[in-house]
Protein backbone atom coordinates (compact mmCIF):
# COMPACT_ATOMS: atom_id res chain seq x y z
CA UNK A 1 0.00 0.00 0.00
CA UNK A 2 2.99 2.66 1.09
CA UNK A 3 4.59 2.52 -2.59
CA UNK A 4 1.27 3.17 -4.83
CA UNK A 5 0.67 6.39 -2.58
CA UNK A 6 4.31 7.18 -2.64
CA UNK A 7 4.09 6.74 -6.57
CA UNK A 8 1.36 9.47 -6.22
CA UNK A 9 2.76 11.89 -4.08
CA UNK A 10 6.06 11.80 -6.50
CA UNK A 11 3.34 12.16 -9.70
CA UNK A 12 1.82 15.46 -8.05
CA UNK A 13 5.18 16.47 -7.50
CA UNK A 14 5.98 15.98 -10.67
CA UNK A 15 2.92 17.56 -11.97
CA UNK A 16 3.38 20.88 -9.79
CA UNK A 17 6.97 21.09 -11.04
CA UNK A 18 5.73 21.05 -14.71
CA UNK A 19 2.90 23.49 -13.62
CA UNK A 20 5.83 25.63 -12.22
CA UNK A 21 7.63 25.50 -15.24
CA UNK A 22 4.62 26.64 -17.63
CA UNK A 23 4.68 29.74 -15.43
CA UNK A 24 7.89 30.61 -15.24
CA UNK A 25 8.07 30.57 -19.38
CA UNK A 26 4.53 32.39 -19.48
CA UNK A 27 5.62 35.08 -17.06
CA UNK A 28 7.70 36.48 -19.92
CA UNK A 29 4.57 37.12 -22.43
CA UNK A 30 3.29 39.66 -19.84
CA UNK A 31 4.22 42.52 -23.14
CA UNK A 32 1.48 40.79 -25.18
CA UNK A 33 -0.63 38.46 -22.72
CA UNK A 34 -1.84 40.49 -19.89
CA UNK A 35 -2.22 37.70 -17.32
CA UNK A 36 1.52 36.98 -17.69
CA UNK A 37 2.61 39.86 -15.47
CA UNK A 38 0.35 37.99 -12.82
CA UNK A 39 2.42 34.93 -13.83
CA UNK A 40 5.94 37.28 -13.51
CA UNK A 41 5.47 38.21 -9.70
CA UNK A 42 5.95 35.03 -7.90
CA UNK A 43 8.82 34.23 -9.20
CA UNK A 44 10.39 33.64 -5.32
CA UNK A 45 7.75 31.64 -4.81
CA UNK A 46 8.04 29.19 -8.28
CA UNK A 47 12.37 28.72 -6.64
CA UNK A 48 10.90 27.53 -3.72
CA UNK A 49 8.20 24.77 -5.06
CA UNK A 50 11.05 24.08 -7.62
CA UNK A 51 13.92 23.69 -4.96
CA UNK A 52 11.26 21.35 -2.62
CA UNK A 53 9.90 19.12 -5.91
CA UNK A 54 13.66 18.66 -6.77
CA UNK A 55 14.62 17.75 -3.24
CA UNK A 56 11.28 15.43 -3.15
CA UNK A 57 12.18 14.00 -7.09
CA UNK A 58 15.33 13.14 -6.35
CA UNK A 59 14.99 11.25 -2.54
CA UNK A 60 11.58 9.27 -4.21
CA UNK A 61 11.27 5.77 -4.75
CA UNK A 62 11.69 5.58 -8.39
CA UNK A 63 14.84 4.19 -10.33
CA UNK A 64 17.53 6.67 -10.91
CA UNK A 65 16.89 6.66 -15.01
CA UNK A 66 13.80 8.08 -14.02
CA UNK A 67 15.23 10.62 -11.50
CA UNK A 68 17.28 12.32 -14.26
CA UNK A 69 13.84 13.76 -15.53
CA UNK A 70 13.54 15.64 -12.77
CA UNK A 71 16.94 17.41 -13.19
CA UNK A 72 14.45 19.18 -15.81
CA UNK A 73 13.50 21.43 -13.13
CA UNK A 74 17.23 23.05 -12.41
CA UNK A 75 16.21 25.00 -15.93
CA UNK A 76 13.06 27.20 -14.54
CA UNK A 77 14.98 26.87 -11.39
CA UNK A 78 18.12 28.66 -12.96
CA UNK A 79 15.75 31.27 -15.11
CA UNK A 80 13.48 32.36 -11.67
CA UNK A 81 17.29 32.71 -9.94
CA UNK A 82 18.56 34.48 -12.49
CA UNK A 83 15.74 37.00 -12.15
CA UNK A 84 16.01 37.46 -8.32
CA UNK A 85 19.99 37.31 -8.70
CA UNK A 86 20.87 41.15 -8.54
CA UNK A 87 18.62 41.42 -5.31
CA UNK A 88 20.16 38.71 -3.34
CA UNK A 89 23.71 39.11 -4.16
CA UNK A 90 25.80 41.77 -2.09
CA UNK A 91 26.67 44.58 -4.51
CA UNK A 92 30.16 46.62 -4.19
CA UNK A 93 29.43 49.89 -3.26
CA UNK A 94 32.12 52.64 -2.56
CA UNK A 95 31.83 53.98 1.19
CA UNK A 96 30.74 57.34 2.07
CA UNK A 97 32.25 58.65 5.04
CA UNK A 98 30.21 59.06 7.95
CA UNK A 99 29.91 63.00 7.68
CA UNK A 100 28.25 62.90 3.82
CA UNK A 101 25.32 64.40 3.38
CA UNK A 102 22.51 61.57 3.76
CA UNK A 103 18.36 61.57 3.42
CA UNK A 104 16.68 59.26 5.40
CA UNK A 105 12.77 58.25 3.69
CA UNK A 106 9.99 56.16 4.97
CA UNK A 107 7.20 55.16 2.88
CA UNK A 108 4.02 54.03 3.99
CA UNK A 109 0.87 53.09 2.11
CA UNK A 110 -2.45 52.60 4.04
CA UNK A 111 -5.30 50.85 3.94
CA UNK A 112 -7.97 53.81 3.34
CA UNK A 113 -10.58 51.03 3.94
CA UNK A 114 -9.21 50.33 7.52
CA UNK A 115 -11.23 52.73 10.05
CA UNK A 116 -8.41 52.52 12.71
CA UNK A 117 -5.35 54.21 11.56
CA UNK A 118 -3.74 54.12 15.22
CA UNK A 119 -0.78 51.33 14.03
CA UNK A 120 0.25 53.45 11.32
CA UNK A 121 0.14 56.43 13.19
CA UNK A 122 1.78 55.02 16.70
CA UNK A 123 4.28 53.93 14.04
CA UNK A 124 5.19 57.24 12.54
CA UNK A 125 4.90 59.13 15.16
CA UNK A 126 8.06 56.64 16.81
CA UNK A 127 9.94 57.54 13.39
CA UNK A 128 13.24 59.44 13.65
CA UNK A 129 13.44 59.85 10.24
CA UNK A 130 14.19 62.93 7.60
CA UNK A 131 10.92 62.74 5.30
CA UNK A 132 8.32 60.21 5.10
CA UNK A 133 5.84 60.08 2.42
CA UNK A 134 2.09 58.28 3.12
CA UNK A 135 -0.14 57.10 0.34
CA UNK A 136 -4.31 56.26 0.30
CA UNK A 137 -4.39 59.59 2.70
CA UNK A 138 -8.16 60.57 3.11
CA UNK A 139 -9.82 63.77 4.35
CA UNK A 140 -10.57 61.75 7.42
CA UNK A 141 -6.86 60.21 8.16
CA UNK A 142 -4.74 63.90 7.52
CA UNK A 143 -6.16 65.41 10.27
CA UNK A 144 -5.05 62.73 12.59
CA UNK A 145 -1.61 62.85 11.11
CA UNK A 146 -0.97 66.42 11.26
CA UNK A 147 -2.15 66.44 15.25
CA UNK A 148 -0.38 63.05 16.37
CA UNK A 149 2.71 63.39 14.55
CA UNK A 150 4.27 66.10 16.75
CA UNK A 151 7.95 65.46 15.60
CA UNK A 152 6.73 66.01 11.77
CA UNK A 153 5.63 69.34 10.09
CA UNK A 154 3.14 68.44 7.17
CA UNK A 155 5.36 69.59 4.13
CA UNK A 156 2.48 68.94 1.29
CA UNK A 157 -0.71 66.89 1.23
CA UNK A 158 -3.08 66.42 -1.11
CA UNK A 159 -5.55 63.72 0.34
CA UNK A 160 -8.79 61.89 -1.73
CA UNK A 161 -11.78 60.02 -0.29
CA UNK A 162 -10.50 57.08 -2.92
CA UNK A 163 -6.81 55.51 -2.64
CA UNK A 164 -5.56 58.79 -4.59
CA UNK A 165 -4.69 61.00 -1.49
CA UNK A 166 -1.17 61.28 -0.37
CA UNK A 167 1.32 63.66 1.59
CA UNK A 168 4.73 64.73 2.65
CA UNK A 169 6.01 64.89 6.14
CA UNK A 170 9.18 66.42 7.22
CA UNK A 171 11.27 65.75 10.74
CA UNK A 172 11.82 69.08 12.84
CA UNK A 173 14.74 68.24 13.53
CA UNK A 174 15.33 67.73 9.94
CA UNK A 175 14.01 71.44 9.45
CA UNK A 176 16.22 72.20 12.57
CA UNK A 177 19.05 71.11 10.92
CA UNK A 178 19.80 72.89 7.98
CA UNK A 179 16.74 70.97 5.54
CA UNK A 180 14.78 72.93 3.73
CA UNK A 181 11.07 72.72 1.77
CA UNK A 182 11.66 74.78 -1.38
CA UNK A 183 8.04 73.49 -2.59
CA UNK A 184 5.94 71.47 -3.83
CA UNK A 185 3.00 70.43 -6.40
CA UNK A 186 0.61 68.38 -8.33
CA UNK A 187 1.62 66.45 -10.98
CA UNK A 188 0.13 63.72 -13.49
CA UNK A 189 2.01 60.65 -14.63
CA UNK A 190 0.66 60.20 -17.46
CA UNK A 191 -0.85 63.97 -17.91
CA UNK A 192 -4.02 62.36 -18.51
CA UNK A 193 -4.30 60.40 -15.46
CA UNK A 194 -6.63 61.33 -12.64
CA UNK A 195 -4.50 60.39 -10.00
CA UNK A 196 -2.41 63.51 -8.29
CA UNK A 197 1.11 62.61 -7.97
CA UNK A 198 3.02 64.84 -4.96
CA UNK A 199 5.90 66.02 -5.63
CA UNK A 200 8.69 67.58 -3.39
CA UNK A 201 11.65 69.75 -3.59
CA UNK A 202 13.63 69.72 -0.61
CA UNK A 203 17.78 70.97 -0.14
CA UNK A 204 19.89 69.21 2.37
CA UNK A 205 23.34 70.92 2.91
CA UNK A 206 22.43 73.49 0.22
CA UNK A 207 21.80 70.88 -2.57
CA UNK A 208 18.32 70.19 -4.19
CA UNK A 209 16.64 67.17 -4.45
CA UNK A 210 13.42 66.27 -5.95
CA UNK A 211 11.10 63.55 -4.66
CA UNK A 212 7.50 62.01 -5.99
CA UNK A 213 5.33 59.59 -3.69
CA UNK A 214 4.46 57.32 -7.25
CA UNK A 215 1.64 55.42 -7.13
CA UNK A 216 1.16 52.44 -9.85
CA UNK A 217 -2.56 51.33 -11.20
CA UNK A 218 -3.28 47.57 -10.15
CA UNK A 219 -2.72 45.68 -13.52
CA UNK A 220 -6.23 43.99 -13.14
CA UNK A 221 -7.16 44.13 -16.87
CA UNK A 222 -5.10 44.09 -20.55
CA UNK A 223 -6.53 48.24 -20.48
CA UNK A 224 -5.33 48.59 -16.65
CA UNK A 225 -1.80 47.00 -17.09
CA UNK A 226 -1.61 48.98 -20.89
CA UNK A 227 -2.30 52.35 -18.67
CA UNK A 228 0.36 51.10 -16.14
CA UNK A 229 2.77 50.73 -18.91
CA UNK A 230 2.02 54.88 -19.82
CA UNK A 231 2.31 55.36 -16.06
CA UNK A 232 5.78 54.00 -15.87
CA UNK A 233 6.90 56.02 -19.44
CA UNK A 234 5.53 59.21 -17.75
CA UNK A 235 7.85 58.54 -14.90
CA UNK A 236 10.96 58.18 -16.88
CA UNK A 237 10.29 60.92 -19.21
CA UNK A 238 9.93 62.74 -15.09
CA UNK A 239 13.67 61.16 -14.17
CA UNK A 240 14.87 63.11 -17.27
CA UNK A 241 13.37 66.49 -17.22
CA UNK A 242 15.06 69.20 -17.86
CA UNK A 243 14.80 71.78 -15.08
CA UNK A 244 14.61 69.51 -12.18
CA UNK A 245 17.64 69.15 -9.17
CA UNK A 246 19.85 66.33 -10.53
CA UNK A 247 19.21 64.14 -7.40
CA UNK A 248 15.70 62.64 -7.60
CA UNK A 249 13.72 59.96 -5.95
CA UNK A 250 10.67 58.50 -6.97
CA UNK A 251 8.94 56.24 -3.68
CA UNK A 252 5.95 54.60 -3.95
CA UNK A 253 3.30 51.38 -4.15
CA UNK A 254 4.62 50.85 -8.14
CA UNK A 255 1.70 47.88 -7.89
CA UNK A 256 4.48 45.66 -9.58
CA UNK A 257 7.50 43.56 -8.91
CA UNK A 258 11.18 44.53 -9.31
CA UNK A 259 11.77 41.38 -11.86
CA UNK A 260 8.72 42.38 -13.96
CA UNK A 261 9.13 43.19 -17.45
CA UNK A 262 7.14 46.79 -17.09
CA UNK A 263 10.04 47.84 -14.08
CA UNK A 264 12.49 46.60 -15.97
CA UNK A 265 11.75 48.36 -18.89
CA UNK A 266 11.27 51.50 -17.01
CA UNK A 267 15.01 51.07 -15.23
CA UNK A 268 16.12 50.28 -18.94
CA UNK A 269 14.29 54.05 -19.71
CA UNK A 270 15.79 56.17 -17.70
CA UNK A 271 19.36 56.62 -14.99
CA UNK A 272 17.17 55.64 -12.14
CA UNK A 273 18.61 53.05 -9.68
CA UNK A 274 16.45 50.34 -8.14
CA UNK A 275 17.49 50.93 -3.88
CA UNK A 276 16.50 47.41 -3.44
CA UNK A 277 19.87 45.75 -5.25
CA UNK A 278 21.79 44.32 -3.12
CA UNK A 279 19.44 44.57 0.19
CA UNK A 280 17.32 41.05 -0.86
CA UNK A 281 14.21 40.89 -1.68
CA UNK A 282 12.29 42.62 1.20
CA UNK A 283 8.82 41.34 0.33
CA UNK A 284 6.24 43.99 1.17
CA UNK A 285 2.35 42.68 0.13
CA UNK A 286 0.16 41.26 1.28
CA UNK A 287 1.16 41.48 4.66
CA UNK A 288 -1.72 39.57 6.38
CA UNK A 289 -0.16 36.61 4.11
CA UNK A 290 3.14 34.82 5.52
CA UNK A 291 6.85 36.45 4.38
CA UNK A 292 7.61 33.37 1.82
CA UNK A 293 4.21 34.77 0.02
CA UNK A 294 4.50 38.13 0.27
CA UNK A 295 6.34 39.93 -3.09
CA UNK A 296 7.85 43.42 -3.19
CA UNK A 297 5.60 46.29 -4.83
CA UNK A 298 6.68 49.05 -2.57
CA UNK A 299 9.74 50.61 -4.54
CA UNK A 300 11.87 53.24 -4.06
CA UNK A 301 13.88 54.52 -7.21
CA UNK A 302 16.78 57.49 -6.93
CA UNK A 303 19.42 58.95 -9.50
CA UNK A 304 22.87 57.49 -9.68
CA UNK A 305 24.03 60.75 -8.31
CA UNK A 306 22.72 59.28 -4.70
CA UNK A 307 23.58 55.52 -2.88
CA UNK A 308 21.62 53.40 -1.21
CA UNK A 309 23.01 53.08 2.14
CA UNK A 310 20.26 51.22 4.18
CA UNK A 311 17.15 49.82 3.17
CA UNK A 312 14.40 47.07 4.93
CA UNK A 313 10.75 46.87 5.71
CA UNK A 314 9.37 47.87 8.77
CA UNK A 315 6.69 46.50 11.16
CA UNK A 316 2.76 45.60 10.12
CA UNK A 317 0.85 49.09 10.43
CA UNK A 318 -2.65 48.18 9.71
CA UNK A 319 -2.38 48.22 5.89
CA UNK A 320 -1.84 45.37 3.24
CA UNK A 321 1.41 47.03 2.62
CA UNK A 322 4.39 47.39 4.84
CA UNK A 323 6.38 49.86 4.78
CA UNK A 324 9.83 50.70 3.64
CA UNK A 325 12.86 52.55 5.22
CA UNK A 326 15.35 53.78 2.77
CA UNK A 327 18.66 55.90 3.49
CA UNK A 328 20.66 57.03 0.90
CA UNK A 329 24.07 59.32 0.42
CA UNK A 330 25.13 61.63 -1.87
CA UNK A 331 27.14 60.19 -3.97
CA UNK A 332 30.59 62.36 -4.62
CA UNK A 333 32.32 60.14 -7.24
CA UNK A 334 29.45 61.23 -9.73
Amino acid sequence: MKLPVAQMMVGCNGGLMGVVAIATVLGFASPVWWWGSYLDYPRPQYCLLLVTGLFVGLLGPQAWTMKRWWLLGLIPLLVNTALLAPFLLPRDRAPLPATAPHLRLIHATYDRENPDPSALIEYLANQTVDVVSVLEVTPELLPQLQARLTRYQLAAAEPRPNSHGSAWFVAKTALASGLQIVGSNVIHLPADSDRPILSLTVTVNGEAIALVCFHAIRPQSAERLAYQAKEFQALAAWSQRPGLPAHRIAIGDFNTTPWSHLFRQTLQDTSLVNSLLGFGLQPTWPSQFPAVLQIPIDHCLHSPTLQTRQRRVEAKIGSDHLPIFVEVGWNRAL
